[in-house]
């Protein structure tokens, strides 16, 4: 069996562009998945990877499904960084029915982002034990919880303290930006949950 080891969104790029070339080979391979550069090419990364993997009953890759919690995830901030954030930078004096949206997404965010923080293999492959170059998982976390304490009080009160919502937003930025520039690094399934039993 060939081992082909991934610490790069370039790798699975070459990966795809010599698939035929590797295809004819009649050799299985197993695909490792190291690390990558950032939550934020997670997306990408799954988008190329799973294909080949799907379509090659010799290729077999056992963090297909880790990658794909973190392309969610990376597609879920970058939603908040595009669309729902900058809505929430150019109200005036009140709450719009823009922003009142962008604060019910927001919502909607912190539970998809903690669902996804608390399934057993993305806390094992992204470091439970949060050490410093697995830092993926507490970050997330954090967002989470930012999101909720900034979007559920304001929605349930319907009333907006521009100052106070003024204030958050700038912080929740640089924290989305933080999150999809963290880099990922993927953790052998022998140490990972030799991590998690000892949490």
């Amino acid at each position: 069996m060939m081992l082909y080891e991934i610490h790069s969104h370039a790798q699975i790029q070459d990966l795809q562009a010599r698939s035929d070339e590797l295809g004819h080979s009649n050799k299985s391979m197993l695909v490792k998945l190291v690390s990558l550069e950032s939550v934020r090419i997670a997306c990408e990364s799954y988008a190329l990877l799973r294909p080949l993997i799907m379509e090659s009953w010799m290729w077999v890759c056992s963090q297909l499904e880790i990658l794909s919690d973190v392309a969610g995830l990376s597609v879920e901030i970058q939603k908040l960084e595009h669309d729902v954030l900058p809505q929430l930078m150019v109200q005036e004096a009140k709450l719009e029915p823009g922003a009142l949206e962008a604060l019910l997404l927001m919502k909607n965010s912190a539970v998809a982002l903690l669902h996804i923080y608390m399934r057993k293999c993305f806390k094992e492959a992204l470091g439970v034990l949060l050490r410093e170059d697995y830092v993926v998982s507490a970050k997330v976390k954090k967002l989470s919880k930012m999101l909720k304490d900034i979007a559920v009080p304001l929605l349930q009160e319907r009333e907006c303290n521009i100052v106070w919502l003024q204030e958050r937003v700038p912080l929740l930025v640089q924290l989305v930006t933080d999150v999809l520039e963290t880099p990922v690094h993927f953790c052998d399934s022998d140490e990972s949950s030799d991590e998690y039993s000892d949490e």
